[in-house]
Parts: structure tokens; sequence; C-alpha cells
């Protein structure tokens, strides 16, 4: 148990890892067997960022697979995400400018 306001660490790593198997068919079982709302699933580095960084109810930590496993931020199964509020919608992760477009 590491925050009252949150479910821990399992919750986090199924935000981060939601593209990949198994953790796709996890996030599923915890959702009741569809995706969470669009605007709850990690669609951006930047946003995610600032929710981390603003807001002491966002308490994710990155997954050690962040920073070897770029597979991560692909949706290379196509799972169909959603759109957020603004319309756009979820596939591969948003990338930071210095990130050139490339997840590796």
């Amino acid at each position: 148990f590491l925050y009252g306001s949150h479910y821990s660490t399992a919750g986090t790593a199924l935000y981060f890892l939601l593209r990949l198997e198994p953790y796709t068919s996890l996030a599923l079982d915890l959702q009741g067997g569809a995706f969470d709302v669009a605007d709850r699933l990690f669609a951006d580095v930047a946003s995610t960022w600032r929710g981390c960084t603003s807001s002491m109810s966002d308490v994710k930590e990155l997954v050690p697979e962040f920073f070897y496993l770029p597979e991560l931020l692909l949706n290379a199964n196509r799972y169909p995400l959603g759109s957020l509020q603004d319309g756009r919608k979820v596939d591969d992760v948003r990338l930071p400018p210095w990130a050139e477009g490339s997840p590796r």
C-alpha cells in the first residue's frame, strides 16, 4: 500500500504497459472487459509528466520497462483505445519533441 488515493503499483504498471500483452488482457480484466476511458490512458508523455509533477493525487512512478522497451509506446496490435475529449485518437503514445518521433 503506497497511497490511499489510488490503487498501487499494479495499476501504474498496467497504465504504462497497456499496449503490450499480457498487460492488455490484465487491464481489460481490471476495467470489466473494456478499455478505460481514453482520457485516463497513457496517451502522451508530456501530459503524464505534467500530471505527476503538478498534482499531489497523480502518484504514478515510471516502470523499469520505460527505459529499455520502446514497444510500450507503440500500439502495434492496433487496440481500439478510443478518443480523447479533444477528438484526438489514442494510438501510439505521443512523444515529446526531443524524441523526434522515434520511441527508440
